[in-house]
């Protein structure tokens, strides 16, 4: 299987990514899309449900064809294939290994329970924290977020993940 990422219209990310599965799956192509949000806490405490990469969806398909960005191409909100429609690469190296860590969370991102180690480490006890660890850019503890750097965002920028604190695991220090 492959996977790309493309660029579509922000804001119809949802709506894209049912458009383009139900034509894929009428034209007998076997594909998946990924749309990957997170709940976020805006200021005055209410919490939505935000994009971790606004505008960006990942597609997973056995190989990439004609067939297939024709039907891509043919929706209405399908900006690009990246790097570019004329020579669209598949995601590979350590930016593959996580988004399959992504992928084995789960399209939803929901609030991590972490615990915080002497030696200011962090630990992530469940939610989609465990296994980014290492990508730890910055810690709010006021906010409750933690900034994940991720070689998978297009534009090299991070994303915050809301969390909430646990008590350290016996044999973890």
């Amino acid at each position: 299987m492959e996977l790309y990422c493309l660029m579509v219209r922000n804001g119809c990310e949802a709506q894209f990514k049912e458009r383009a599965e139900e034509t894929l799956a009428a034209h007998g192509i076997k594909a998946r899309l990924y749309f990957f949000q997170r709940k976020f806490c805006r200021r005055g405490g209410e919490y939505v449900d935000a994009p971790v990469f606004p505008g960006y969806l990942f597609l997973q398909v056995e190989r990439l064809s004609r067939d297939v960005f024709s039907v891509i191409n043919g929706i209405h909100e399908f900006y690009s294939l990246l790097p570019t429609n004329e020579r669209p690469q598949a995601i590979e190296g350590d930016a593959l290994e996580e988004l399959r860590l992504f992928m084995s969370h789960g399209e939803y991102f929901d609030v991590s329970r972490v615990a915080f180690l002497p030696g200011r480490r962090m630990r992530a006890v469940s939610g989609p924290m465990m296994g980014l660890e290492n990508n730890v850019y910055k810690v709010n503890k006021k906010k409750h977020r933690i900034t994940v750097a991720t070689s998978l965002s297009p534009e090299g920028k991070n994303f915050d993940l809301l969390y909430e604190e646990a008590e350290p695991l016996e044999g973890w220090v």
